[in-house]
């Protein structure tokens, strides 16, 4: 790398680094991908070498979009990574707004870190009485309720998927078993056969919808669907921020394919091998969204959600529109 462009690698090395973690799924689970992204940001800053405000906005626009496109269906992310690039705004010299985007960084950290433990204690108040929780895939919004109701002394037993083809589950059961919390793992197959076996069927999820439905890990949706047939409540557990505004305005969620090797390496004449990372379960399939405004149910979420956001009395611009600004 020449002498002019030497400024491009520290920076860049801990974003692009960052995006390939979140596309590989070593990061994983919409809190955690959300929580690595900011890191990442304020860390890129502090070792920006920009000599003028435009160009460490330029670079911020950069690192956004790489993050913002490691994984398409993650509002949470956009909408973290949507206050970073405000807080750029701020009319102020060089180094005083390097210092004032990092620190927004952190306040919002910290801020996420207080809407996770609401959102445990909301979930313990919500669940107190469920004795076997069922869950899918990983997430550690689930976690960290799951692991606040054993303390509690209320959990007794978690039945989890070991969920294919990345086996996610395996956090699931390696994290809780740790904690001293009994676990069955099953294969995703047998959901239907031991749902039965459940007080309530507990998900996170990755994106909330206008008409209240939610996205998350393939397979949900069936096992959302066996809960309701065997009368057991499906919960979500979800910071409110992965609500997406733009499905407001009709846009649809994009639902990410991966790749077939995930599924089997081997490569068969006539074969096509399709991944999807995720399925949409029908607001009416779930009972209640646990997040740090409260518990509601879905169509009250998204009401919830509209005020609060004030979609009906100003257009939401959609990230990707606010970078070529």
């Amino acid at each position: 790398m020449s002498e002019k462009n030497a400024w491009k690698k520290d920076w860049l090395k801990v974003v692009e680094e960052t995006a390939r973690d979140i596309k590989a799924l070593r990061i994983q689970g919409a809190s955690a991908i959300r929580k690595q992204a900011i890191e990442a940001l304020r860390i890129s800053v502090e070792l920006s070498r920009a000599k003028n405000v435009e160009q460490l906005r330029k670079e911020l626009k950069q690192s956004i979009l790489m993050l913002a496109t490691a994984r398409p269906t993650e509002p949470e992310t956009r909408a973290a990574l949507r206050t970073i690039l405000e807080a750029s705004k701020k009319e102020l010299p060089i180094e005083a707004l390097k210092s004032s985007i990092i620190k927004a960084c952190e306040d919002y950290q910290k801020d996420r870190e207080k809407a996770m433990k609401k959102i445990a204690i909301l979930g313990l108040k919500e669940l107190k009485k469920c004795r076997t929780i069922f869950t899918h895939c990983h997430s550690h919004t689930v976690e960290d309720i799951l692991k606040l109701l054993h303390k509690k002394g209320k959990l007794e037993h978690v039945i989890c998927t070991e969920t294919r083809p990345r086996f996610q589950g395996r956090i699931t059961a390696s994290n809780l078993t740790r904690e001293g919390i009994k676990c069955t793992m099953i294969v995703d197959g047998a959901a239907r056969t031991f749902i039965k076996d459940a007080d309530a069927f507990l998900t996170g999820c990755d994106a909330i919808l206008a008409d209240g439905s939610i996205v998350n890990k393939i397979g949900t949706s069936l096992i959302s669907l066996a809960a309701k047939q065997a009368s057991v409540p499906h919960y979500v557990a979800s910071s409110a921020l992965s609500f997406d505004p733009e499905t407001y305005y009709k846009k649809e969620e994009s639902i990410e394919e991966r790749a077939a090797s995930e599924v089997w390496e081997k490569k068969l004449k006539n074969l096509e091998i399709r991944n999807p990372a995720f399925d949409i379960t029908e607001a009416k399939l779930v009972k209640a969204i646990i997040c740090e405004k409260g518990i509601f149910s879905p169509k009250s979420f998204v009401s919830f959600m509209v005020r609060e956001l004030e979609l009906k009395k100003k257009p939401y611009v959609p990230l990707m529109d606010l970078l070529k600004k």
